[in-house]
């Protein structure tokens, strides 16, 4: 039997805390080297359609599966399914689980980032500065409220509807009061600052940013794209969730490396080395710190073998013969 959970199965299961839990256990196994993770495929089926296939397992966690993203770009519609996680058994590699993985992708972006900060920024913060007000904006402030006890947040996108939504969202659901930037330099003053967009020139600058801040930058997840400037790597603490995927992928650190104008061993080191001890992250109150994350697979399956667990436990979801 193989068990089948929906999108809204997927968001009545889990929630970010325990998202985050779970990530903090697959960066402690990734830490230790106890996974596997070949590097993620990505081609064009045709001369539209993108597919990127990823896979991973933890050994040590009982936790096998791999990670579907599919869609041509811009033209994703509402209420359809794109993303897709699948589990196996690790003894058989026997299909387990076969789950829609919009929210878990949601999840482990904005779990990621949620550790990121407890890790790296200054232990006190009150404000968190959100660049894109879109499904994974929402998701970093989720997370940051989720693990820290944060009060505020400024938000800034160009479609002013959706800022509005976003805020309103975030206000009931999340209970944190939000505040729309009339232009993009008032996330400068946040104590956190995360990117969650599409764009293809920097919009983070670091000759701007306040000493002690820390900046989760996840929306440059392409070669050609690119959020923050060389600047702020320059003053920063660098850190990634995966060093080759992230010189290879994230154009934060392609553009200015192929540039000249940054080295890739500047880099601090991965996230997961962090959170073990094995590596130090902020060392005083005054650093700039980065978080530059690409997304991995190891997150994908952590937070879908998590979903799993609860569904088999709670009854959720529908088994069918496979």
């Amino acid at each position: 039997m193989v068990l089948i959970l929906t999108e809204a199965d997927v968001t009545k299961l889990l929630d970010m805390k325990s998202a985050i839990g779970c990530l903090e256990n697959a960066f402690r196994e990734q830490s230790e080297k106890r996974f596997q993770m070949p590097e993620r495929q990505v081609f064009k089926a045709s001369d539209s359609a993108v597919v990127r296939l990823m896979t991973a397992s933890m050994p040590k966690l009982d936790i096998l599966g791999l990670k579907v993203l599919l869609g041509v770009p811009a033209k994703r519609k509402p209420r359809s399914t794109y993303f897709v996680v699948m589990l196996f058994k690790p003894d058989d590699a026997s299909v387990l689980a076969i789950i829609s993985a919009g929210r878990l992708t949601q999840l482990r972006t904005g779990g990621a980032s949620a550790i990121a900060t407890k890790y790296l920024a200054r232990k006190s913060i009150s404000k968190v500065g959100i660049l894109g007000a879109g499904v994974q904006g929402f998701g970093q402030l989720e997370g940051i409220v989720a693990g820290t006890k944060v009060q505020e947040a400024v938000v800034f996108d160009i479609d002013e509807p959706k800022v509005r939504s976003f805020a309103e969202k975030a206000e009931t659901e999340l209970r944190i009061r939000v505040t729309k930037a009339s232009q993009l330099e008032e996330l400068y003053q946040a104590d956190v600052l995360c990117t969650a967009t599409t764009s293809i020139k920097p919009l983070i600058f670091g000759g701007k940013l306040r000493e002690g801040t820390h900046v989760n930058a996840v929306g440059s997840n392409a070669p050609n794209r690119q959020e923050i400037d060389h600047a702020t790597l320059l003053k920063s603490r660098v850190f990634v969730d995966d060093l080759g995927q992230a010189l290879k992928e994230s154009g934060d650190l392609i553009i200015p490396i192929q540039a000249g104008m940054y080295k890739a061993e500047s880099i601090t080191g991965e996230l997961a080395d962090v959170v073990t001890g094995k590596l130090k992250g902020r060392t005083s109150d005054s650093d700039l710190t980065v978080f530059k994350s690409v997304g991995i697979a190891l997150e994908d399956v952590a937070v879908g073998h998590a979903a799993y667990e609860l569904a088999a436990t709670k009854g959720v979801g529908q088994e069918i013969d496979f």
